[in-house]
């Protein structure tokens, strides 16, 4: 969450395994750590302020468990989407599991439907 509020993906190296797992509803396996990075870099594109906190968290074994919320007010293109002004304010879940004190398998699942009406945006038809 560090990485994604603060735009650095220089550690992103140290957290992630190489070809980290990755499941959401949009896509399911392999994960390099240089598409994650581009993943962080083009929100922090569109959204300048972006901010994940996390609210709460529970961890046992190798898994650890959270839910969140992101804001941020969307600045630059988005998904094709030229800048709204509209700030954003989603929750989401997700799961990671650990191996070797790195991240090897992340789930996500973050309220979009949401952060689409937020922008303005009908998901079924564009903009």
């Amino acid at each position: 969450m560090k990485c994604g509020s603060q735009g650095n993906v220089d550690g992103i190296d140290e957290i992630l395994t190489p070809n980290q797992l990755y499941h959401d509803p949009m896509s399911d396996g392999t994960e390099e750590l240089e598409e994650f990075k581009g993943f962080i870099r083009s929100y922090r594109e569109a959204f300048p302020d972006l901010r994940y906190e996390v609210e709460e968290y529970i961890a046992e074994g190798d898994k650890a468990a959270f839910w969140g919320r992101v804001t941020g007010t969307q600045e630059g293109t988005f998904m094709g989407v030229e800048p709204t002004g509209n700030e954003i304010d989603i929750m989401g879940i997700g799961v990671i599991r650990v191996e070797d004190g790195r991240v090897a398998e992340r789930w996500a699942n973050f309220d979009l439907f949401c952060m689409f009406q937020q922008l303005g945006i009908d998901p079924s038809h564009g903009r």
